[in-house]
């Protein structure tokens, strides 16, 4: 099963995010989950972040209001085509 939504979330943007905002609900809800691996971390304007399997950008558009040099990579060039309209700061 989970195969089966993977591909289909890769294929359809939408899918992805409502999984990833379930998923998030877990913890309380998408802004707390970015918040939980920002605990106890420090970032100024000028702190370099790399965003490593970036996904679709989720993360990295977070990830940018703290800081002004925020990269973000993934193996999926869709992936990577997808974070670069949702974050125009990338």
């Amino acid at each position: 099963m989970a195969t089966i939504l993977r591909d289909l979330s890769y294929r359809y943007q939408w899918l992805y995010d409502a999984i990833a905002r379930l998923a998030a609900l877990s913890v309380g809800g998408e802004t707390r989950f970015r918040q939980l691996a920002l605990e106890n971390v420090t970032l100024g304007a000028k702190t370099k972040v790399l965003d490593l399997c970036c996904g679709s950008g989720q993360t990295t558009q977070f990830l940018v209001q703290y800081s002004q040099d925020v990269t973000g990579l993934d193996a999926s060039p869709l992936s990577l085509q997808r974070a670069r309209k949702n974050v125009r700061r990338c």
